[in-house]
């Protein structure tokens, strides 16, 4: 079993990004989780509990790995972005195999994107039937009853859901636990929009360097910027409870 690290309550991963990739091979719900939605930790019950739910989670919040690392003075934590995580995934073998995938995409657009961007760049080639275009969830209560029922009778090894930070970790939740096999269900938020170009692009030394919330600013400010001004809520939430679940108020 690989070491883990508690933060907030959650034990987060903390190993190398080889054996991130070989840990979710074995199956079960992989979550990356944001800072913006680590700031609801006291607030969003169905949120908290989603993560709870995950059986791998990537420190992939530049500013959670910053808040730990002052906190434990300056020892540096394995931080795995989801966007490192996902480039490693996709090379590996078993992605290319016909039928092996579930993409739940965001629109058509965004959908017909990514599936050519795959296989121009990953030569792994999916099908129509390979793709799902979610409607837009609830926040509040994520649930989806047609994509449950794609799912039971397709059986994917691998369901990449990229619908946005918060909705996704609660799909990924629901549908892990109405499922009858144990299938790798994938919450990596932008990380494939970030390869495809749909969103900024983010070089390696940019992820590295933790400034992937600024591409995103700089491009569609009016988008993120106040996404992320309410990233800043985890730094008071970090100092009250620290390694401790924060409870719902």
């Amino acid at each position: 079993m690989n070491a883990t690290v508690t933060i907030l309550g959650l034990d987060f991963f903390r190993g190398s990004v080889d054996e991130a990739v070989e840990a979710a091979l074995r199956g079960g719900l992989l979550v990356a989780p944001s800072a913006p939605g680590l700031a609801t930790l006291d607030t969003d019950h169905t949120y908290r509990d989603a993560l709870l739910a995950a059986d791998l989670r990537l420190v992939d919040s530049g500013l959670l790995a910053f808040l730990w690392e002052i906190h434990h003075r300056s020892r540096a934590i394995s931080r795995i972005s989801g966007y490192i995580f996902l480039k490693k995934l996709l090379s590996h073998p078993t992605l290319a195999e016909p039928g092996t995938s579930l993409w739940v995409a965001p629109s058509q657009q965004s959908a017909t994107r990514t599936r050519e961007w795959l296989a121009s760049n990953c030569s792994i080639t999916t099908g129509e039937r390979d793709w799902y275009v979610a409607p837009s969830y609830d926040n509040a209560a994520v649930a989806d009853d047609p994509l449950l029922s794609l799912i039971r009778s397709r059986k994917p090894r691998f369901i990449f859901i990229g619908v946005g930070g918060g909705p996704q970790e609660k799909l990924g939740a629901w549908l892990k636990q109405r499922l009858d096999y144990h299938p790798t269900i994938l919450c990596t938020g932008a990380a494939i929009a970030f390869m495809t170009g749909e969103q900024a692009h983010m070089p390696d030394w940019v992820d590295r360097a933790r400034l992937g919330w600024l591409a995103r600013a700089l491009q569609n400010p009016r988008r993120f910027v106040p996404r992320y001004l309410q990233a800043f809520r985890l730094i008071p939430l970090y100092r009250r409870w620290g390694d401790k679940l924060p409870i719902v108020s």
